[in-house]
């Protein structure tokens, strides 16, 4: 799509003022890797990824959505809202109007879970052609428009046969070609927790992932569209290790069983989590806060709805927790069904996140490559924001009018080339 298609195309839509920041039409290839931490980059385990930050741009770090789960974090960064708009609370949020948490299962293509318009559906209705190899919300169509090109989340598919599969995308035809793609990699994530931070096992990880990406960022670079394509690799929140010494025992001061606590899977077994989300009456509500805040618990933070910290900006009004327990960060809340004594050999993980989204060991990844983007030419890592700011961004690079959302370019436009700039006074 040539610039002056492009401009006919957005004035038949009824959207003015936006220009073409480039000759030919750009795209935008964005990497998600699960866990990735800003501190696990460099020259020796991730020599593509260093060498794409050094060409580019990269963050000290990106401060994730609160809580810092996957689900939550991977929607807000496709959608530029906050969760208390999207309604993705946690990776199970507890829906009051339905009186059920989200499943899995069930309801990743239910469009009624999936607030806001996700960057893939505001370019489908730009005329700008997207595919999406995995990523939260992708599976959803949303206002009837899906992206040109998805698929459903597949754990198990090879991270080649991905790779192969978004360059043969991206040499379609120019008719048929997708201008965004996602790609999604869970291996880092998946090895901290079960391995913990620092552990050779994330490290073979990231060394796996990392060779991944080179491979793609050589095919683009080896194709016709090299020289407008902008690579972005985030990630949607760190990690920190666990430990059977910090662990919160809750039983003697909450009847469990007088609440819905969807991130507790399974209450025939004990759970340790960073936090714990509850829905419950009024009554038994109060009653627990009570229990919980009438002599301080050592590492926890009991808060109640509509005392949450305005900057968590989660308080969705079907969605948002009657109280929340969290655990400073590398601490578990601890609950069990029947009084049990926590087992630190029990720890599921050995690492984990979820925790306070201010926390420094919170904190992603944001690295990204292009004509769009500011150069650092290996300068020092620019100032953390907040990941809400990732979709602007994304559709300032693709050309196209960014749908209602909670982000501001101005917050960010150290990250624009500069012959972006001008994105800054049209959104």
């Amino acid at each position: 799509m040539t610039c002056f298609r492009f401009l006919f195309l957005l004035l038949t839509l009824g959207l003015h003022g936006l220009a073409c920041a480039q000759n030919t039409a750009p795209y935008v290839i964005m990497i998600g890797v699960d866990g990735l931490r800003p501190a696990s980059m460099n020259a020796h385990d991730s020599p593509n990824l260093y060498k794409l930050a050094q060409k580019g741009i990269h963050a000290q770090g990106m401060r994730p959505a609160m809580p810092s789960k996957t689900f939550v974090n991977f929607y807000s960064l496709a959608t530029g809202l906050h969760p208390e708009h999207h309604g993705l609370v946690s990776n199970y949020p507890f829906d009051r109007k339905l009186k059920r948490a989200f499943s899995r299962r069930t309801d990743t293509t239910k469009d009624y879970w999936w607030g806001g318009e996700p960057i893939w559906i505001t370019a489908e209705k730009q005329g700008v052609k997207s595919a999406t190899y995995y990523w939260v919300g992708s599976e959803t169509p949303i206002g009837n428009v899906r992206p040109s090109f998805w698929k459903p989340f597949n754990q198990s598919k090879d991270y080649g046969e991905r790779v192969t599969e978004v360059l043969q995308w991206l040499s379609l035809p120019e008719a048929e070609r997708p201008h965004f793609v996602t790609l999604y990699f869970s291996a880092v994530d998946s090895a901290a927790h079960m391995f913990g931070v620092n552990s050779t096992q994330e490290t073979d990880a990231i060394q796996t992932v990392d060779k991944h990406i080179g491979n793609l960022i050589a095919g683009i670079e080896k194709s016709n569209i090299s020289a407008d394509s902008n690579i972005i690799v985030l990630s949607d929140h760190g990690m920190i290790n666990l430990s059977g010494e910090r662990i919160i025992n809750l039983d003697s001061q909450v009847d469990w069983s007088q609440f819905a606590i969807p991130d507790w899977h399974n209450k025939n077994t004990p759970v340790y989590a960073p936090f714990l989300n509850l829905y419950g009456d009024e009554a038994h509500v109060d009653s627990a806060y009570k229990a919980l805040t009438e002599n301080k618990i050592e590492h926890l933070r009991v808060i109640k709805r509509g005392a949450l910290p305005a900057n968590y900006h989660f308080d969705h009004p079907q969605r948002g927790p009657d109280l929340m327990l969290l655990a400073d960060p590398g601490w578990s809340v601890f609950a069990s069904k029947d009084n049990s004594v926590p087992d630190p050999t029990k720890l599921k993980n050995k690492a984990t996140h979820g925790y306070d989204n201010q926390a420094p060991e919170m904190a992603a990844t944001f690295i990204a490559s292009g004509p769009a983007f500011a150069s650092s030419q290996g300068s020092k890592p620019v100032a953390p924001f907040d990941n809400i700011e990732v979709y602007n961004v994304i559709a300032c690079a693709l050309g196209i009018t960014p749908a209602k959302n909670d982000g501001n370019l101005q917050h960010v436009n150290y990250l624009l080339s500069a012959q972006n700039q001008q994105c800054l006074t049209q959104f």
